[in-house]
């Protein structure tokens, strides 16, 4: 196998890859700088030689970028899965709040990831330039969650006479609102069980199907 792009399907990634790419997101998640991360360090971490990762990689901001993107892919697709198992968008709404309203390290790990694709740093723009190829385009937060909303909308339990693109960014500004609520519970003494039934209602109300 050649260089990793890091768009490769996520079911094909090569065992010893998937090590480093699981080795930098538990660095990241530990709060590790992602620019500053040593490949000895996620070689170490992964129970590999750090020979194997230039066999896949041309260098650490390659390995870290295809990381993150890998992780993006990943998460995506095990969500759709999911989601697509539950019987109503009701359903599908619980499950969401409820992964994210558990409380651990993952929660601050969100926001580093937010930062990561939102800043203007070299390493930012070569993942953004990952998530705009064609390959990626499946895994794209939108796309997923469209194909989720669009069933909602053809069982009838959602919003017909909007665009499906309201409907998407309708439910990731609630979404967020509820992260943001959970990351930061304890620095800003928020209530986030207090706000977990107003952010589902909210939804509901908004984009939800009446009469």
């Amino acid at each position: 196998m050649g260089k990793i792009t890091g768009l490769e399907n996520v079911h094909q990634v090569p065992p010893k890859v998937r090590r480093m790419y699981a080795a930098v997101i538990q660095l990241i998640e530990e709060g590790a700088d992602a620019t500053g991360i040593r490949v000895s360090t996620i070689t170490d971490r992964a129970g590999i030689g750090k020979g194997t990762a230039y066999e896949y990689f041309d260098s650490k901001e390659d390995i870290v970028a295809c990381a993150v993107v890998y992780q993006i892919q990943r998460v995506f697709d095990w969500l759709e899965n999911v989601l697509s198992e539950k019987k109503s968008f009701g359903d599908q709404l619980n499950f969401l709040l409820d992964a994210m309203s558990i409380q651990d390290g993952r929660k601050h790990a969100f926001l580093r990831f937010v930062n990561l694709l939102t800043d203007n740093s070299d390493f930012s723009r070569s993942v953004r330039e990952k998530m705009e190829a064609e390959e990626f385009s499946q895994y794209l937060p939108v796309r997923v969650f469209g194909r989720i909303l669009q069933r909602g909308v053809d069982r009838g339990e959602l919003r017909a006479d909007v665009p499906l693109e309201y409907l998407i960014y309708n439910i990731f500004s609630h979404l967020i609102t509820y992260m943001m609520a959970v990351a930061t519970e304890n620095c800003f003494r928020v209530d986030s069980q207090m706000m977990r039934p107003l952010v589902y209602q909210g939804i509901m109300n908004e984009i939800g199907k009446t009469g």
